[in-house]
């Protein structure tokens, strides 16, 4: 949210991208910290990078309860619009990218057309 504040142009969309391959693990909440986001009208995507393999350490970190996507429906993306995409793994992870890409273009407003002067 801070980068956002300090960008030098405005936009008729702010939207914050977060990839991962597990559970919130540092810093604050992550449902407060989304929850302040979107209280800003920013959007938050998700994008998940699934493991077949949890952490011997900490399994639910990377295969939590009900699953990661879920997790991150229910504790990270928020606002107009948001949704998950998952990669099945890190090899996908490159075309999970390009189709979030599409998704939020697609959702991006029409442009307004140019106006020309009348001769």
């Amino acid at each position: 949210m801070a980068q956002l504040a300090r960008a030098p142009y405005a936009s008729s969309r702010r939207t914050i991208d977060v990839s991962g391959d597990g559970t919130n693990n540092a810093g604050r909440e992550v449902a407060l910290a989304r929850d302040e986001a979107v209280a800003r009208g920013i959007t938050i995507n998700g994008l998940v990078i699934l493991s077949a393999v949890p952490l011997a350490w900490n399994p639910d970190h990377t295969n939590p309860p009900g699953g990661l996507e879920n997790y991150y429906r229910h504790n990270v993306i928020g606002g107009p619009g948001a949704f998950v995409v998952a990669a099945q793994d890190f090899n996908s992870f490159g075309q999970a990218i390009i189709k979030k890409l599409i998704a939020e273009v697609a959702q991006a407003p029409a442009a307004t057309p140019l106006r020309t002067s009348a001769r």
